[in-house]
């Protein structure tokens, strides 16, 4: 015991040392990587310490949420030491496989640190707040029912209120200050976002002002912006984007008000796995950081960077506040309500918006050869997030449906679900097709269940009965295209495909007990791809710089575009500018202007640029161009635009320097065609969609997490499906919906990964959670389990579960 309390000690001891390092490390004067832009009378070396302190900042801040997580798993001198023990292991780890690693690495690793620092007292200082007096009850279980037929009766084994004991006093404080600390979080990444600042400054002032009056209004804005809110065509940002900052300020807000308890957390059963699921993933996501990569333009803006692990980790960090802030609702009734408004609106927007582009680009054509994608800008490599999104928020929709009382809202609910299961099949995914299929059944006996139990009802399954006949007439009308044909005959030769790349992805895994327990760490597929040219004919794209001037490497295989949206007049003369070479290969390029969305084009102007291979100098091409019939229409029927950069000569790559696309006033169409800013405004496309994704949910897990990272999802899985489907037969509709909704993503996870699409991994997560946590009241504080030989009726689970209908 004196040996393990003296190590105890000295991990302590080297932590407090590691975080008063961190001020001396913003004193020594590095050079300035960071591309930080200081005013004039900075320079020297306050202008490197303004650099240092701006980075320990985007450091930082990440990590002050884990901080705040991690103390529900363990006390914080715990975290502290195992904290210190991961450090050194980088150290250890990074200058054995890195020999050129140096002091920025260094600064990396300690930078984090006080982020992780912040996060743990935050944490521990908001549980203490919640400890005193806190009674279980099953008002905290948040497991909300729809108020359809008056209030619910009480039974007589439910408790009592709860009694909630004024905080400790200067404990009050560690919500506000995590708030400020989010909130500015929020604000450096909109200093740094590439355009539209002062717009989404504007929605985000205004969000964060009807968060203070209505705090529950982010369980609609959340579900409702998921799919609406995406810019990355326009802006190119893509690791970290504007729904990022909504997060943020949703969190910000809560924290501040409160509202975001970690006492919610403590469920019986589901925290421990919870717990273990979240130190897998945190062992993952370290696997897939180091050794740590240059901050250059290639870091957040390549899908093979290292830092891919911090974009697909996000997703699970976000489902973990989504699910947090669900528990912490103090009204469960209105906060599934409100949730389910959030998704109806978020079908019909995405629907409306597939309808519009299946009519510019498809018409009324049954033979077109187009896939829709909506607002869905990750399925740039291709993907099923359109088609999963819409199979986990539809029986949302059909809750809202059976539980409104007024007449016009339940009709426009019954047409938001009718539409958004057409909108489906303008997908052609064979997939959804069968997960649709899936969660109409589980909704049809969920809510006979619901109106059976209801008092003054018998049976009531006509109406169920009737809503499915509507929703399968509308799959059969969306399955009699020519196109639908197509594919559904192609599903045994395509079922072989899928096959042999799920045996494909898991032999690109390393070797060894780590990653078979761990996996290869998040985000690591495209990069283990694009090393073993699997496929062979994969293209890739960096940004590279040759003294002060940068530039982008193409090279060629597949059908990569390196494409930027413009805003092109028909029938106006354009002149291409740009500088090209190509010093070790026979690369070719081509520019082309075309009316597109995301991969399909409807008209086209295509360029070939002529330049002699071979040579190191730069080579300057100019051509003049009619734009023709690109672009024309009014505001409804105008197509959007992209100009796309592509190396047609397979094996090659081709160097552009700066490229120009100037219309008959002179005016650049392009924005940041020196590349100076790296990838931002440019977004790459890629035909190659197996290249990016496993295709499976579990062989995706089993790749990135390992072993154990399948295991501890699959039971947190398991607890969900049983406590839902308990829920359910005891006629709780809202059980029901999160039951359909997770069959249809367990469905389309069959042939899609998912979770690597940060925005859906939120809902797969979170509603995972919620529905693991279903029935089931918080853990009081300093509760200990006690063993009996029977449970009474009503106790536990059973108790705190929603009654539905009432």
């Amino acid at each position: 015991m004196r040996d393990a309390s003296g190590w105890a000690g000295v991990l302590r001891f080297v932590w407090y040392a590691l975080l008063l390092a961190v001020p001396v490390m913003l004193l020594i004067p590095f050079q300035d990587e960071s591309g930080l832009k200081t005013a004039g009378w900075l320079d020297g070396y306050l202008a490197g310490a303004a650099v240092q302190l701006y980075q320990l900042i985007k450091v930082a801040m990440p990590w002050l949420v884990p901080g705040m997580l991690f103390t529900l798993m363990m006390p914080g001198p715990a975290i502290q030491r195992w904290a210190v023990v991961a450090a050194a292991g980088c150290f250890l780890a990074g200058w054995a496989i890195v020999p050129a690693m140096g002091w920025g690495e260094v600064k990396d690793i300690l930078f984090a640190l006080p982020g992780l620092a912040a996060g743990i007292w935050i944490g521990e200082r908001s549980r203490r707040s919640e400890r005193p007096g806190v009674v279980a009850t099953r008002a905290q279980s948040i497991e909300p029912a729809i108020s359809v037929g008056g209030p619910r009766p009480v039974a007589s084994h439910e408790p009592a209120a709860p009694v909630i004991s004024p905080p400790p006093k200067g404990t009050h404080v560690a919500g506000p200050v995590a708030g400020l600390m989010v909130g500015a979080a929020a604000l450096l990444s909109l200093i740094d976002f590439p355009d539209w600042r002062i717009a989404i400054a504007l929605g985000l002032a205004a969000y964060a002002a009807v968060l203070m009056f209505r705090p529950s209004a982010w369980l609609i804005v959340i579900p409702a912006a998921l799919p609406l809110l995406d810019l990355a065509p326009w802006t190119g940002r893509f690791f970290w984007d504007e729904f990022d900052l909504l997060m943020l300020v949703t969190l910000a807000i809560a924290l501040w008000q409160g509202q975001f308890r970690l006492s919610a957390w403590g469920v019986p059963r589901l925290a421990g796995l919870m717990g273990l699921f979240m130190l897998l993933w945190g062992v993952s996501l370290l696997l897939g950081l180091f050794p740590l990569q240059p901050l250059d333009a290639n870091a957040f803006s390549a899908y093979w960077s290292h830092y891919n692990s911090l974009r697909l980790g996000k997703g699970l960090l976000w489902g973990l506040v989504f699910y947090g802030l669900y528990r912490s609702q103090p009204d469960g009734a209105n906060a599934f309500t409100r949730l389910s408004v959030g998704m109806a609106l978020g079908v019909l927007g995405v629907s409306l918006w597939a309808l519009w582009e299946q009519a510019l680009f498809a018409g009324a054509a049954t033979t077109a050869d187009y896939r829709v994608t909506a607002g869905f800008s990750s399925m740039h490599t291709g993907g099923g997030h359109f088609e999963a999104y819409l199979v986990i928020a539809l029986p949302f929709v059909w809750g809202l449906f059976f539980s409104l009382r007024n007449p016009l809202l339940r009709a426009l609910a019954g047409a938001g679900f009718l539409l958004g299961a057409y909108a489906l099949f303008l997908t052609v995914a064979r997939g959804g097709l069968i997960a649709l299929g899936v969660a109409l059944l589980i909704l049809m006996l969920g809510t006979w269940l619901a109106r059976r139990k209801r008092p003054g009802h018998r049976g009531g399954f006509a109406m169920p009965l009737a809503m499915g006949v509507l929703t399968i007439v509308v799959m059969v009308a969306g399955v009699s295209s020519v196109f639908w044909q197509q594919r559904l005959e192609q599903t045994g030769a395509d079922a072989g495909i899928r096959f042999r790349h799920w045996a494909e992805v898991l032999g690109l895994r390393d070797s060894g007990v780590t990653t078979t327990l761990f996996g290869q760490g998040l985000g690591t597929l495209p990069a283990a791809n694009l090393v073993s040219q699997l496929p062979e004919q994969a293209g890739s794209y960096r940004y590279a710089r040759e003294g002060d001037n940068p530039y982008l490497a193409l090279n060629s295989a597949g059908t990569l575009y390196m494409a930027q949206r413009v805003a092109p007049r028909p029938a106006e003369a354009l002149r291409l500018e740009v500088s090209v070479r190509a010093p070790a290969s026979q690369a070719g390029l081509e520019a082309s202007l075309c009316e597109k969305s995301l991969f399909n084009s409807r008209q086209c102007r295509w360029l070939k640029v002529d330049f002699k291979s071979g040579q190191a100098e730069w080579q300057h091409h100019t051509q003049t161009f009619n734009s023709g019939e690109v672009g024309a229409g009014n505001f409804l029927t105008r197509r959007p635009v992209q100009f796309s950069l592509y190396n047609p000569v397979a094996g090659t790559v081709v160097e552009v320097d700066t490229v120009r696309l100037l219309d008959a006033r002179g005016q650049d169409l392009l924005r940041n065609g020196d590349f100076a800013q790296g990838g931002d405004f440019w977004f790459f496309k890629s035909g190659d969609h197996l290249f990016w994704h496993a295709k499976n949910l579990w062989v995706h897990l089993l790749f990135e997490q390992g072993w154990l990272g399948v295991l501890s999802f699959t039971l947190i899985l398991i607890l969900a499906l049983v406590r839902l489907g308990r829920a359910m037969a005891r006629g709780a509709l809202e059980s029901a919906v999160l039951l359909a909704s997770t069959g249809a993503w367990i469905i389309v996870g069959g042939v899609d990964s998912l979770v690597d699409a940060p925005r859906l991994a939120l809902l797969v997560y979170g509603l995972l959670l919620i529905g693991a946590a279903w029935g089931a009241a918080p853990r009081p504080a300093g509760h200990r389990k006690r063993r009996h030989h029977h449970r009474p009726h009503g106790e536990g689970d059973r108790a705190a579960s929603p009654t539905g209908f009432g």
